[in-house]
């Protein structure tokens, strides 16, 4: 009421208005102002003097033309501040949006990269490990070993081997230890008139055995060259509990049916037991190879530590 007072000081009087079928007061000149700036009432508002019936729009009485046109002014420019700050709410909620797809997409990115990073062995890589090298790895059949602390039979882990088909016959494939003890693993002799099998789903040994296959050797190359990094570890470890060292160490391990690695040799008499064996074995369990039946896969890697003097 102050402050339409203090606007109001040249009306006099006391006037009522209409606000639909009603009409109210008396009120003060001052009061009339207040409830305009406040927007009780607008110029179009009929008025008249308390004791008169004739009513006029607000913005037609002259007492009150001043007082209107500032509020209508006022009006405008609270409409414009009201439009500004809705744009900046709008620029923010957009800004606020698009940073939210940022970080999603930073967060997906950097998924991405670790991911890749833990499949490829991107961080860290091989910069890391000078001084170890490693050859292109070979997978086949699994065969059994030549001595007899290495021999190798074929266990099933619960998994059925591949039966004889019709039309082939079956002889043993058979290989011959130190100590006169032999190693057998099932194997078929194709039949001349069957069609030959898809590229990739038959091995065939010296004697022209037919053997069952069914891992897939691009598959575990992707897992050995995305994991390959947790083994140079091992090595630098070796090479560094062993200062000047220089060695070619050979390994093949056995895929399981499973997908788990089942066996580990070291072809290095020296790094046949211990603390390197026991670490190849340890992180080549956590390769994640997928599960697969038929006959299992050996898996041959070669790596050299350090540089010939």
């Amino acid at each position: 009421m102050a402050a339409g007072q203090d606007f109001a000081v040249d009306v006099e009087g006391h006037w009522l208005f209409r606000q639909g079928d009603l009409v109210l007061g008396p009120v003060s000149g001052g009061q009339i102002v207040e409830k305009l700036v406040s927007g009780e009432l607008t110029p179009d508002t009929p008025v008249a003097p308390a004791g008169e019936r004739h009513f006029q729009r607000l913005a037609d009485v002259d007492a009150f033309r001043v007082h209107v046109a500032r509020a209508e002014a006022r009006a405008r420019v609270d409409a414009a501040v009201q439009v500004e700050r809705e744009k900046s709410r709008k620029r923010l909620t957009y800004l606020s949006a698009g940073a939210g797809v940022l970080v999603v997409l930073l967060g997906i990115g950097g998924l991405w990269v670790a991911r890749n990073a833990a499949v490829y062995g991107w961080l860290g890589g091989e910069d890391e490990f000078e001084g170890i090298e490693m050859e292109a790895p070979t997978i086949r059949l699994a065969q059994a070993r030549a001595d007899e602390e290495e021999l190798f039979d074929y266990p099933t882990n619960g998994t059925r081997r591949p039966g004889t088909e019709p039309g082939t016959t079956t002889k043993p494939a058979t290989g011959t230890n130190g100590t006169g003890k032999t190693a057998v693993a099932s194997a078929t002799r194709a039949d001349p008139k069957r069609p030959p099998r898809p590229a990739g789903s038959v091995g065939t040994d010296p004697d022209g055995l037919e053997m069952t296959q069914q891992f897939d050797q691009s598959a575990i190359n992707r897992v050995v060259s995305g994991n390959k990094s947790t083994l140079f570890k091992c090595l630098k470890d070796e090479a560094e509990r062993t200062p000047g060292l220089y060695a070619k160490i050979p390994l093949e391990f056995v895929i399981g049916n499973d997908g788990k690695v089942s066996k580990l040799w070291v072809d290095n008499p020296q790094f046949k037991k211990g603390p390197l064996y026991e670490c190849l074995l340890m992180e080549l369990q956590k390769w994640p190879f997928r599960a697969y039946e038929g006959e299992r896969a050996t898996v041959g890697l070669s790596f050299t530590i350090g540089k010939r003097g």
